[in-house]
C-alpha cells in the first residue's frame, strides 16, 4: 500500500483487515504525519514500512513496494495493491485469490482480477467497464467476467506478470497509472477480470459530486492539482497505440464533462481550468513526471 497524508483512523482500519497476512508492505510518500504512521506501523508485526524522503508519486511507490516482494524470489506469488483509504469488505481477498487460481488452472492468461468498488463517501457502487460500456451487478451473467481494466486499489496481480510488464510507468506519477498498466497487459495477451463477488470500500475522490445526464451519475470532486495529472496523463494515453479506441472516445467525453462542470460551476474554477490547460499542454509535449514547480502533490 502507498500512503500520502492519510487519515490515520482509516488507515488503521485497512491494516486491521490485513492482520492475518504475513507480508504487508507500506511505502509512505513523505507524509506530513509520517511520525504518526511510524507509530501505527510499529503496532503490526506483519508490516514492513518504508518512509521516503519525498513524494515520488503512486506509480513509483508501488514499484518500490513490489520490489521488496520481488527480492524474495517467489515468482509464483501474487501481489495485491491498496490505496490508503480502501478497505476490503468481508472475504474480498480470499474470493479474488480463489478466482485467480481457478482462472489460471483453466489456462487463462490472467493479468489482474479486481473487486467491485463501494464509494465510501456516497455509498455508490461502481460497475466494470467492458468494451467501453459500464456494467453493473444486475447485468452480469457470470460471477467473473472480462473487462477493459481494473482500479489499482484492490487489484490482485500475478507477480510474474507484473515483472514481465516491468511494473508501472513511473513518469505518470498519479492518475491513470492502472489504466496504462491494464492496457499494456491486454496488449501483451493477458486478460483483466472483475467480480461482484468481492467488494472494496474505496474513496473515489475528496468527495463525490452527483449530476444528471440521462440518469444520475457520479464524479469525484478532485483538487486542481489532480486535474493537472488527470488531463496530462489522459492526453498521453490518447497517443498510445495499445490503448483501445473505445476508451479514447469515452475519455474525451469525460474530459469535456469535467471541463464543463469545474470550468463553469466550481468555486475554484480558475484554478481548475489553469491546471487542466497546463495538463493538456504538457501531455501534448510529452512532459511527464512530477508537476513542474511542485515537490509535493497538494
Amino acid at each position: 500500500m502507498v500512503t500520502f497524508n492519510p487519515a490515520v483512523s482509516r488507515l488503521s482500519e485497512l491494516l486491521d483487515s490485513l492482520a492475518n497476512f504475513n507480508d504487508v508492505k507500506l511505502v509512505d510518500n513523505a507524509s506530513m504525519n509520517s511520525n504518526d504512521l511510524k507509530l501505527l506501523a510499529q503496532k503490526y508485526c506483519n508490516i514492513q514500512a518504508v518512509f521516503l524522503p519525498m513524494n515520488c508519486g503512486i506509480a513509483e511507490a508501488q514499484n518500490k513496494a513490489i520490489k521488496l516482494i520481488e527480492d524474495k524470489g517467489d515468482e509464483s506469488a501474487f501481489v495485491m495493491l491498496f490505496d490508503q483509504d480502501s478497505i476490503p469488505v468481508g472475504e474480498c481477498i480470499d474470493v479474488l485469490y480463489d478466482y485467480a487460481k481457478e482462472l489460471m488452472n483453466q489456462g487463462e492468461k490472467l493479468g489482474v482480477i479486481g473487486p467491485a468498488l463501494l464509494d465510501s463517501f456516497s455509498d455508490s457502487r461502481f460497475g466494470f467497464i467492458k468494451n467501453g460500456k459500464r456494467f453493473y451487478k444486475e447485468e452480469a451473467e457470470n460471477n467473473i467476467f472480462e473487462c477493459d481494466g481494473i482500479n489499482s486499489s484492490g487489484s490482485l496481480i500475478p507477480l510474474d506478470v507484473w515483472q514481465e510488464l516491468r511494473g508501472n510507468k513511473e513518469e505518470l506519477f498519479i492518475d491513470h497509472v492502472e489504466t496504462d498498466w491494464c492496457f499494456r497487459a491486454r496488449a501483451a495477451g493477458y486478460v483483466c477480470y472483475g467480480t461482484f463477488d468481492a467488494l472494496l470500500s474505496h474513496s473515489m475522490g475528496e468527495s463525490t459530486l452527483k449530476y444528471w445526464l440521462f440518469g444520475w451519475r457520479s464524479m469525484p470532486d478532485r483538487s486542481p492539482d489532480r486535474h493537472y495529472y488527470l488531463f496530462r496523463n489522459s492526453i498521453f494515453l490518447q497517443k498510445q497505440e495499445y490503448v483501445s479506441n473505445s476508451w479514447k472516445c469515452k475519455n474525451i467525453f469525460k474530459l469535456i464533462l469535467t471541463i464543463g462542470y469545474f470550468g463553469f460551476f466550481h468555486p475554484r474554477r480558475i484554478k481548475h481550468v489553469s491546471n487542466m490547460y497546463l495538463g493538456i499542454k504538457d501531455g501534448i509535449n510529452n512532459i511527464l513526471g512530477v508537476k513542474r514547480g511542485k515537490k509535493v502533490l497538494s
